[in-house]
């Protein structure tokens, strides 16, 4: 259960246009880029790219073999790559001259790779020109407890289940981070923990690309993927935060559905998570100090986005007595001045058990009332009709 799990799961897949006369660069930079499960690779001679791009499809990133350069002297060139508008354009070719550097430049090319050609070079110059304009904006949803053991981690956990259920190919365009580095709890609550070292990513950032990202993911059976580690000193690190925004970008570029899990102390991080989150849930308990917090949290997070988040309030662990709670709806409204304050009821026995099985809660039993709670819950504030 421990093991790191490679399996490249698909994604929303992103047109590359591949256009070369050497059948072995051809089959290289296929494979690379069809392993990653990422991209559809179309193939083409390297004259065919003087045609413009096909009338059916736009690809988001044309690579283009221009062997010694030849292609270079044809009449046309630069009105031919005029054709292909914005998209980006990566050249790769032997050396070439200086008059040819500076037609290649005419040409408005967004980067130029040397043959023979350097596979991790490659991989870099496409994801850093891949606009991303063929798929949705990833949607970020953002869970964070008001106190400590409020319980945003196995609701944001059952959230990204909830998701991740509702088809294969949503499973795999579902992924959840924990930004928890001291306890790294979604992991440790599944009995999954990563054996990746990130010492070395760490202190170069840009060395975590989409290929790694695969290696150091974390996997439930549903095909959702976990970002989870236990690094209680990456916080304090000089380059932690060059890391996590690194993370973050790259879980952005692959998935459509971003759940977070933020702790509630303060981070350099938490701001930029708050400020770009499309829905947050703020998690809290029906006591004061629980309360004390939660109102600090909404209060600063309106403070940052103003009207243009969608944020939900979650009472945790509500006893359905009539006596059993000292704060009604009515004074929880009061409190935070607020619509969507939801409320989850309190069942210590179901979240024991599946805490000791390092399962989630709906794998216990999906009919209990904590569970019908959040479904409810996430049909209303996470279902496709709510984006």
């Amino acid at each position: 259960m421990n093991a790191i799990n490679t399996k490249v799961l698909p994604t929303k897949r992103k047109q590359v246009a591949l256009f070369s006369s050497d059948p072995q660069f051809k089959r290289e930079v296929a494979t690379r880029l069809d392993a990653l499960a990422i991209y559809d690779v179309r193939i083409s001679e390297t004259a065919d790219f003087l045609n413009g791009p096909p009338a059916e499809t736009r690809p988001g990133i044309v690579i283009l073999d221009l062997a010694n350069g030849e292609l270079l002297g044809m009449p046309g060139i630069v009105a031919a790559r005029a054709l292909w508008a914005t998209v980006p354009l990566i050249a790769v070719s032997d050396e070439l001259t200086s008059e040819k550097t500076r037609i290649l430049v005419r040409m408005n090319a967004s980067d130029w790779l040397h043959k023979p050609l350097d596979a991790k070079e490659l991989l870099n110059a496409v994801t850093f020109h891949d606009t991303g304009n063929q798929g949705t904006k990833s949607r970020i949803i953002t869970f964070i407890s008001a106190s400590g053991g409020a319980g945003a981690t196995t609701i944001a956990l059952s959230a990204a289940e909830f998701l991740a259920s509702k088809s294969t190919e949503r499973a795999a365009s579902t992924c959840l981070v924990d930004l928890d580095f001291q306890s790294a709890n979604c992991g440790a609550y599944l009995n999954l923990f990563n054996q990746f070292d990130l010492a070395g990513i760490i202190g170069q950032p840009e060395r975590l690309d989409v290929e790694l990202m695969d290696v150091i993911k974390l996997s439930r059976p549903s095909g959702l993927t976990l970002y989870s580690f236990e690094r209680p000193q990456l916080p304090f690190e000089p380059q932690g935060a060059d890391f996590v925004f690194r993370l973050l970008d790259l879980v952005a570029y692959r998935f459509d559905d971003i759940i977070i899990d933020l702790p509630n102390i303060e981070t350099p991080w938490q701001n930029s998570v708050l400020s770009t989150s499309d829905e947050i849930f703020i998690v809290f308990e029906l006591n004061v100090a629980s309360l004390r917090q939660g109102k600090r949290l909404y209060t600063k997070i309106r403070e940052l986005r103003g009207n243009s988040v969608s944020i939900t309030l979650v009472a945790n662990k509500h006893k359905r007595k009539w006596f059993g709670n000292h704060f009604s709806r009515s004074e929880l409204e009061k409190i935070f001045k607020a619509p969507h304050i939801k409320s989850v009821g309190l069942d210590n026995a179901l979240l024991t058990d599946a805490l000791n099985r390092a399962i989630l809660p709906s794998e216990v039993d999906g009919r209990a009332r904590f569970n019908k709670d959040l479904k409810r819950m996430f049909k209303e504030r996470l279902d496709d009709a709510a984006r």
